[in-house]
């Protein structure tokens, strides 16, 4: 089949026409959707009266979870005084799961406590999201308060000098 160099020019065209659409009307309909993952994680602590500390991981479900585990890592220089330290089971979309724990400092260094929950998925594989707390962290030295502004004349200039 021969084409004519007028239906050539019609198939160019056209081709041409629906390109122009395409891509004019494409970019309309993109977007990007950021990834949520499964638990929303967290580990906190909370010194008691006694010397003890308390912590606890919290996961609370984006989505339903068929099984996972939550599980409080613990450093040599602390001691568990009670609590359990890990929890497994299904979790319901919204439903909010915690592991709480009372601890003793054996030495006092920094400790690096490590809280994980593990998400298994039913068609094989899992995802492990970690969050981490650093215990008996060296106080910071408070920085001086800055020194007020000098006062200074220069002929008939007032100069503020900062130091």
């Amino acid at each position: 089949m021969v084409l004519s160099p007028k239906s050539q020019i019609m198939q160019w065209g056209c081709l041409l026409i629906v390109s122009i659409i395409f891509l004019a009307g494409g970019g309309k309909y993109a977007f990007a959707v950021k990834a949520t993952p499964p638990l929303n994680l967290s580990l906190t602590s909370r010194t008691l009266s006694d010397g003890q500390t308390e912590l606890t991981l919290k996961a609370i479900a984006n989505l339903t979870v068929d099984k996972a585990d939550l599980t409080i890592v613990l450093p040599a220089s602390l001691d568990l005084a009670s609590g359990g330290l890990q929890w497994e089971g299904a979790i319901a979309i919204g439903e909010k799961k915690e592991v709480k724990v009372l601890v003793r400092t054996l030495a006092n260094i920094q400790a690096l406590v490590i809280g994980k929950a593990t998400v298994y998925f039913t068609h094989g594989g899992s995802l492990l999201q970690q969050q981490t707390l650093l215990l008996n962290a060296p106080k910071k030295k408070a920085s001086p308060p800055a020194k007020p502004p000098t006062l200074r004349k220069q002929g008939r200039d007032t100069i503020l000098e900062f130091r």
